[in-house]
């Protein structure tokens, strides 16, 4: 190998840690506001929207998550609407669907997709982490698509689970999807340089171990621990009735229910 050829294998893996270095220059409401950009463009929305996407309906661990709830109808949250996909396969079923996104322009093209499919959704503009909706008005909360690790901080993580609990009724139901991988993570060198870097520039001091800018277009944060998973959830109130963190997939998934 010649001293080029390693010159330019050490400046790739630089590269890649400047590049790093990004997530730890925002705060929390900085990353959230950076996902909300990336989604706000028009590119994005008709992408959401799209007709193959849409006609795609639930993926098969979405199905499988549904399937172990009792329930075949009733008033369903939908956090993270995006451009209707899951809004129009579970109004379908006979679901009464309100969705919520941080983006008006993708709550409009999901209750255009589902008018032109027969079936009616709600929509309301909201941060899904600052959810407001009434006590005890939903059978069941769904946020499918890994979405729960797009919040950034565990406490604003908890937060956000408070708030879907106290929208739920009694005994009702949370669907969750999140981001995992056992093995994720940097040498200690290197997450120390990040935090370092963080304290340096008063940026990202919530920084936790799995925080990265996923493809650099959206925080997302890499669950690693079966037990970081469960203490957050029930930090949140709610009683565990099926958890998936699987060896092979990067998206696991569990069902929650209101205690």
């Amino acid at each position: 190998m010649t001293l080029r050829v390693v010159l330019g294998q050490s400046l790739v893996r630089f590269g890649r840690f400047i590049q790093s270095l990004a997530i730890m220059a925002m705060r929390p409401d900085d990353l959230v506001e950076f996902s909300r950009k990336t989604y706000a463009k028009t590119k994005s929305i008709e992408g959401w929207g799209a007709n193959d996407l849409i006609e795609s309906g639930l993926d098969h661990d979405e199905s499988a998550l549904l399937e172990k709830i009792p329930l075949k109808d009733g008033k369903l949250l939908l956090l993270g609407i995006g451009g209707g996909r899951e809004a129009i396969y579970l109004a379908l079923m006979g679901f009464e669907v309100t969705g919520v996104d941080y983006i008006p322009e993708m709550i409009e093209k999901a209750k255009e997709n589902a008018k032109k499919r027969g079936v009616h959704v709600s929509g309301l503009t909201m941060e899904i982490s600052e959810l407001d909706m009434p006590d005890n008005s939903f059978d069941i909360a769904w946020l499918s698509a890994a979405m729960y690790s797009c919040v950034p901080t565990r406490e604003r993580r908890i937060e956000m689970l408070k708030r879907i609990w106290k929208s739920l009724k009694p005994e009702g139901y949370f669907i969750c999807q999140f981001h995992w991988d056992k093995h994720i993570g940097f040498s200690r060198k290197v997450e120390f340089a990040r935090k370092l870097f963080a304290l340096l520039s008063m940026g990202n001091l919530r920084y936790e171990k799995g925080d990265m800018l996923w493809n650099n277009v959206e925080f997302i944060h890499v669950f690693s621990s079966e037990q970081e998973l469960q203490s957050e959830f029930e930090a949140g109130g709610f009683e565990i009735t099926y958890i998936n963190c699987p060896k092979e997939s990067i998206r696991g998934g569990a069902l929650l229910r209101k205690r």
